[in-house]
């Protein structure tokens, strides 16, 4: 019964909008620490600003593909550009009850995002062009019909992250490429979708279901949280350049 009522209130903030926030631009941030509209490294606002600054792609491209290559954390503080005090797998969020599928994967299918997960075999061409498009595409559709959740009923889905002093951050769990597309033009607000029930509070972080079950010691659960708040600035996890390939070789 408890669940069933817990799926009619969901549905019901769904409908009228109740779960939405229109947010600064500055308060979202990537999975990978990565945060909008403040003029630091990240690697899709960054390559729309280049694309837009230089009326070309060719080294925006550069720029995205030698991140690319050198962006190969192997755990979850190296992912964020923080220091652990153990070694945490990369995207086990310390409030999540789910194990994530594996970061690391040898086939291209097991791949579902190449700046979220990694192939032994180094960084895939097809995969990239197709990323190169969907930046393309989406700051196009931004620039050409703005963005209007209202009219689309497609606003992007974000985690609220609620520090112990009250600040927040705003946890992309889609739409990356819509937000770098008007951090790039330069918009300042956005309206998120942000159910209630996915928001983390830092001072319950004793509660934290990985914290609960000794996976994760409670200091390194708060160095993850909080670097969403403080951003990532040590995305160059290696020296060794990943190789390039072609999907059919």
């Amino acid at each position: 019964m408890r669940e069933v009522l817990n799926v009619f209130c969901q549905q019901l903030w769904s409908r009228y909008g109740l779960d939405r926030e229109t947010v600064s631009v500055a308060a979202c941030v990537h999975y990978g620490g990565f945060r909008y509209g403040r003029g630091e490294y990240h690697p899709y606002e960054t390559y729309l600003v280049d694309m837009l600054r230089d009326g070309n792609t060719g080294g925006a491209r550069q720029r995205l593909l030698d991140f690319l290559r050198h962006y190969r954390p192997r755990d979850f503080g190296s992912a964020l550009g923080v220091r652990l005090r153990t070694n945490q797998p990369i995207w086990r969020f310390p409030w999540s009850r789910a194990e994530p599928a594996a970061a690391w994967v040898e086939r291209l299918a097991d791949c579902p995002d190449i700046l979220t997960h990694f192939l032994e075999r180094g960084v895939p061409l097809g995969r990239l062009r197709q990323e190169f498009g969907w930046l393309e595409g989406a700051l196009e559709s931004v620039r050409r019909n703005g963005y209007q959740p209202g009219r689309f009923k497609n606003t992007v889905l974000a985690r609220k992250l609620i520090r112990s002093d009250g600040g927040s951050a705003y946890l992309l769990l889609d739409g990356n490429h819509r937000v770098a597309s008007l951090a790039a033009l330069g918009v300042r607000e956005v309206t998120l979708t942000c159910p209630p029930w996915l928001a983390v509070w830092e001072n319950r972080v004793a509660t934290w279901p990985q914290v609960r079950r000794g996976l994760c010691p409670a200091d390194d659960a708060r160095q993850i949280f909080r670097a969403y708040f403080l951003g990532n600035a040590g995305y160059r996890t290696t020296e060794s350049t990943a190789p390039i390939w072609e999907e059919s070789a």
